[in-house]
């Protein structure tokens, strides 16, 4: 490669009052860095371990540009780390960075932007601030589980780096790994995933085919589970930190015997795709990086009947990019509605959030959506019933510009002629990303876990919303700080387990930690008879010991990444007195995606039965 450096080139509309460029030509491997010199007085100086705020204002020709970091310990000067991508900026632009620890021993800090590719970059302005301590949440009385539930840290840990967890109809949970964000074990070849029953809190090894980490997986009406994409390959030493290479492969896992299936591939590559299950039983998917590691434009689907992805040219596109595992949930009409919720930098173009219609490959903005370019790693949901159309997102942050994330709440009603976004109440406590979102049986949802930034500064808060009132009740929180990779799921039982985190340094929480919300602690109805089968608008009868007002089916999670595009409760109409009740399923299969759920009922104080596994079909 060849390039230049020049120094006091003008500054322009910059704060700063000198500013420095580099021009990058014939780039062919390494970088070079526009950084503060080594010398006293110019590289700052540190106290203490962190965090603190760094800011550089830059123009740049090419996102081949990273903020790096270098520290000064007695052993001398070393590189530290790389703490974003920076996209191209025409304009000046402030790139901001949150350093949240330096090796020990470390009294002076060096830091800038290294150029990895071909073009100018041009810097100016460099700031270090010590961050300030986030204020303290509110404290919650943990003695009254009644109130607000509880949770519990169990003895056993997980064996492998869960990253994908689904609800198998048997109760058993399905945790996947692959290589578990370990370029190490991608190296090796060592793939991993387990079986984990909640009950006897046993695990069983599952042998991996090929690296499942940043797949997307769905629960197909049969109960097996469908897995497309995955990693193919890990950044090398020159690239972005997300810069990893999609995979085509696709498989079905069957409990029945606890195995892998080969499926055929799917039409193109993709890491960190949606797959979200339509009322045919058939799978959209959409989002993510391709086999270059660019965002894929191509929209897929798999065919149920014939267990096969369809053809591009089969498939309605819009060639546009969704974004990393895009929060894309069916609608009563067949369409979808993009929340806004995703993985990794801004939101889409526009208002950031859009109703779609797959089959015409059309999209419609929808407007309202506060804050949409801090909405990497927030949580969308459905609340309340399936049937009343209605979406929530909280909170979100910048993976990119790490700016801290926020407490934001916005919720959509679908059923409304010109649908908006408007304000929902704020979560309570700092704002956070990573936000694990859970609907509960008793139609209330948990929010829990979350980060105020990039994989680091961990929020210690929960709380539960209910739809009815549009407010949050701050509940315990989870003893363990979790951010990135890790996931919540509702067990049949009404407990919710959370599994996994993955912080900036790569290390990884095996703890598992299990939520009782306050139900768990009250006299909650049983349900004696229920069948196992059940026809779209048809009536079943169950029997229940103690009183029923209200039935619904639930689907059984299959998260990750904050993200479960098919999780959904579903009201069922119900009549009877005693202990004899007739329900009855919807026939729309918008509603109700043929598939197992998990079927509760509920008494006059609010109170669910654990639940029965009724299948739909």
């Amino acid at each position: 490669m060849s390039g230049s450096l020049t120094d006091d080139v003008p500054a322009g509309s910059a704060p700063g009052t000198r500013a420095f460029e580099l021009v990058m030509s014939n780039h062919i491997s390494g970088d070079a860095k526009l950084i503060p010199s080594e010398a006293p007085g110019c590289a700052p100086s540190v106290t203490g371990n962190g965090p603190w705020d760094l800011s550089i204002d830059y123009l740049s020709t090419t996102a081949s540009a990273s903020f790096t970091v270098f520290v000064h310990t007695p052993a001398g000067w070393q590189y530290w780390t790389d703490l974003a991508v920076l996209p191209a900026a025409p304009g000046w632009t402030t790139a901001k960075a949150r350093l949240e620890k330096v090796p020990a021993g470390t009294d002076r800090v060096s830091f800038g932007i290294a150029l990895f590719g071909t073009g100018t970059l041009k810097t100016t302005n460099y700031a270090l601030l010590p961050v300030p301590p986030d204020p303290l949440p509110e404290p919650v009385d943990p003695g009254q589980p009644e109130l607000t539930g509880s949770w519990e840290v169990l003895e056993s840990e997980l064996p492998i780096r869960a990253v994908h967890t689904t609800l198998l109809h048997d109760g058993r949970l399905l945790l996947i790994a692959g290589s578990g964000n370990d370029g190490n074990l991608f190296a090796a070849g060592e793939f991993r995933a387990v079986l984990w029953d909640a009950a006897t809190r046993e695990f069983t090894e599952v042998p991996v085919p090929y690296d499942m980490f940043c797949a997307g997986h769905v629960t197909l009406p049969d109960g097996k589970v469908l897995l497309a994409g995955g990693t193919q390959e890990y950044p090398g030493a020159q690239d972005g930190p997300t810069t990893f290479e999609g995979s085509k492969q696709s498989y079905y896992f069957d409990p029945a015997d606890d195995s892998f299936h080969r499926l055929p591939d799917m039409a193109g590559a993709h890491w960190y795709p949606s797959l979200t299950k339509l009322g045919s039983g058939d799978v959209w998917s959409a989002g993510g990086l391709d086999e270059k590691a660019e965002g894929t434009v191509l929209t897929e689907m798999f065919d149920y009947s014939s267990m096969s992805w369809l053809p591009q040219a089969a498939v309605p596109q819009t060639w546009s990019f969704w974004g990393t595992y895009p929060h894309m949930f069916l609608l009563d009409d067949g369409t979808m509605f993009y929340t806004g919720g995703h993985t990794f930098g801004n939101g889409l173009p526009g208002t950031g959030a859009s109703i779609y219609n797959w089959q015409t490959a059309r999209m419609w903005d929808v407007p309202g959506l506060r804050q949409k370019d801090l909405r990497d790693q927030a949580g969308s949901v459905f609340i309340g019933p399936v049937q009343d159309q209605r979406l929530m997102i909280v909170g979100g942050g910048n993976t990119e510009t790490n700016e801290p994330a926020i407490s934001l709440v916005d919720i959509v009603d679908l059923n409304s002629p010109t649908p908006s976004y408007s304000p929902g109440p704020d979560l309570p406590g700092p704002g956070k990303a990573y936000v694990n979102l859970v609907n509960l049986p008793d139609r209330t949802v948990l929010a829990s876990n979350g980060a105020r930034h990039n994989r680091a500064s961990d929020v210690l808060t929960a709380a539960l919303y209910d739809p009815a009132d549009n407010q949050w009740q701050s509940v315990p929180a989870d003893p363990v700080a979790r951010n990135y990779h890790s996931t919540a799921i509702l067990l049949p039982d009404g407990r919710v387990a959370v599994l996994g985190s993955n912080p900036l340094d790569n290390s990884f929480e095996f703890r598992i930690s299990v939520y009782s919300p306050p139900y768990m602690a009250a006299d909650r109805p049983r349900i004696l008879e229920a069948p196992k089968r059940a026809g779209y608008g048809e009536s079943f009868t169950v029997q229940v010991d103690g009183e029923a007002t209200a039935a619904s089916l639930m689907s059984p999670m299959s998260a990750t990444h904050q993200t479960d595009t098919n999780a959904r409760l579903i009201d069922l109409p119900i009549s009877g007195t005693g202990n004899t009740y007739t329900v009855q399923v919807p026939e729309n299969r918008n509603l109700v995606p043929p598939g197992p759920y998990m079927f509760t009922v509920l008494d006059g104080a609010g109170v669910p039965s654990t639940a029965r596994w009724v299948w739909i079909s």
